[in-house]
């Protein structure tokens, strides 16, 4: 797409990245193990960037198409990472990327089916994250109790974004943001989103061709040992996708993909606040210096704050549009009969995520809705081995950053979702 070579792409990436090194230069906040790491990241992005693009370069793979993708766009800290990586299991009905396609997906990306292949992926991913460890004893542990990083496991679509934009896409929202909110353009731009929903079709259909093609040749060379090896996933399955961005860039997904099923789970945005600014804390806090600008809990209150007007208000905006819409739109709330967006609560699947997956599947595949045998004994397995707060828990609260419930409101957000949900 020209979207992602022509030359406003060539330099748009070289400003993006251009700036983002001067921003990293003029941080007062990061310390200096903090600066080398942001340009290490960056270069690794810009090296996947190229390798990446030349692989979606190949005719036959801009021929591929991506049908019904499902998105859980939800808020964050809303249950969806849980949802997301329960339903990946399900390897008969979706197809999923994750963490380690995205930490290394050179020189050759691997297929779904080859097992083998994807579990040396896998550990040679978690050998990069043992480095982290390295560096930064206890950081990855701490994270455990919030959001674990595990390379065999579905992880969030942010991860190809890093690839997209030459530098990690959370770290000017992290790491630099005392020097990002001083800024016009940023990376948050509509027209970025479209850029970063071009560049993640362009990786799904890389997979897609490669999956198809890589099985053939094996097959051919290989014969029928290989065949009793492997099972064939079929290349009509959908990607299954997640992002809390995504909850504030809808119509820009759907442009991309408009026949795209979009699922949303449903928290008082109050109770995420604290939540998700402990989070931030845990990400930043072994690269900041302690006391400088953007350090201080009552500023990362007024950040998250920021944070989650965002997407909450994108949320809200996106459903009052649909819903405005004089044809019936298949994205309006309530969303009970649609078959391309469903509504569930934080409660749904805190207390119950194979019953939250059966509701999706009953409302989006009412012709397949029953979970499988197989699905069910792998989801139990998955939920036994992770209970909740099995890696412990963080204390958060609002007056830890300075914010009271007043603060928190999300009224209209409330209204709008919590009473039907």
């Amino acid at each position: 797409p020209k979207i992602l070579c022509d030359t406003n792409a060539q330099t748009d990436l070289t400003k993006r990245v251009q700036e983002f090194y001067t921003d990293i230069q003029q941080s007062q906040t990061l310390t200096y193990m903090g600066k080398v790491f942001l340009y290490a990241t960056s270069i690794m992005s810009l090296t996947n960037h190229y390798g990446l693009l030349t692989l979606g370069m190949n005719e036959e793979v801009h021929r591929e198409t991506v049908k019904e993708p499902v998105f859980i766009a939800s808020l964050p800290r809303t249950g969806s990472t849980i949802l997301h990586r329960t339903m990946a299991l399900d390897t008969s009905r979706f197809r999923n990327f994750d963490l380690a396609d995205m930490v290394i997906p050179l020189p050759q990306p691997i297929p779904r089916w080859d097992k083998i292949g994807r579990l040396q992926k896998a550990t040679e991913a978690n050998g990069l994250l043992n480095t982290m460890k390295w560096i930064y004893p206890g950081l990855m542990e701490c994270l455990e109790t919030m959001h674990g990083f595990r390379p065999s496991e579905a992880d969030e679509d942010l991860g190809w974004y890093d690839s997209g934009l030459g530098h990690f896409y959370m770290d000017p929202l992290m790491k630099l943001y005392p020097v990002y909110r001083k800024k016009e353009e940023t990376i948050e731009s509509k027209e970025v989103a479209r850029y970063r929903y071009a560049w993640l079709a362009m990786v799904m259909k890389i997979y897609q061709y490669t999956e198809e093609v890589e099985w053939n040749t094996r097959k051919q060379k290989e014969g029928r040992e290989f065949l009793r090896q492997h099972a064939h996933s079929s290349n009509k399955s959908p990607w299954l996708m997640k992002d809390p961005n995504h909850s504030a860039y809808l119509p820009e997904l759907l442009e991309q993909f408009p026949d795209a099923k979009l699922i949303f789970t449903h928290r008082n945005p109050g109770e995420v606040v604290p939540s998700l600014a402990k989070l931030f804390v845990m990400f930043t806090s072994p690269d900041f210096i302690p006391g400088s600008e953007g350090t201080s809990a009552k500023e990362w209150g007024e950040e998250t704050l920021k944070r989650m007007n965002h997407y909450s208000s994108g949320l809200v905006d996106f459903t009052k549009d649909q819903n405005s819409n004089q044809s019936s739109s298949p994205y309006s709330f309530p969303s009970r009969s649609s078959t391309s967006r469903i509504d569930l609560s934080f409660a749904d699947v805190r207390w119950d995520v194979p019953g939250a997956i059966e509701k999706i599947y009953e409302q989006f595949y009412p012709d397949e809705p029953h979970l499988s045998n197989v699905a069910k004994r792998a989801f139990k397995t998955y939920l036994e081995q992770n209970e909740r707060e099995k890696h412990g828990n963080q204390r958060r609260s609002l007056e830890d950053f300075h914010l009271s419930k007043d603060d928190v409101a999300f009224s209209e957000y409330n209204e709008m979702f919590l009473t039907e949900t």
